[in-house]
């Protein structure tokens, strides 16, 4: 499991591709855990503010079915990154991303791996 993170003044921050479980909130209410891609920081100042996540299991990243929402530092838990991922579920979050705002760095790095693993598919 490779996860890259960066340390800030004893604070560890995820970073952008991060698989993570979390909950999700929908109306206030906690709908229970669900896995999510970290897409940043919520606020870039603020590394304690909390991560944009992306729950790519619920379908295209969108605010109407809320698909991509708010996690705190303290409700994740990583299970992984995007290189731990299979080929068809990298494509999928490739896709599902689309040109949602702010994703650009893990929809290329995702574009990347989707690349790299079809490649070594192919060379068999």
């Amino acid at each position: 499991m490779t996860v890259a993170t960066a340390t800030t003044t004893s604070q560890v921050v995820l970073a952008a591709g991060t698989v993570v479980r979390c909950p999700r909130y929908t109306e206030g209410k906690n709908t229970g855990l669900r896995k999510a891609i970290v897409l940043g920081l919520f606020n870039e100042d603020d590394p304690k503010g909390g991560y944009r996540v992306y729950f790519y299991t619920l379908g295209p990243a969108g605010f109407d079915p809320r698909t991509v929402g708010f996690a705190f530092p303290g409700e994740v838990t990583v299970i992984g990154a995007i290189e731990d991922m299979a080929e068809r579920t990298v494509i999928k979050l490739y896709k599902g991303l689309g040109e949602f705002p702010g994703s650009a760095t893990v929809r290329y790095r995702a574009g990347r791996w989707a690349y790299h693993l079809r490649k070594a598919r192919l060379a068999r």
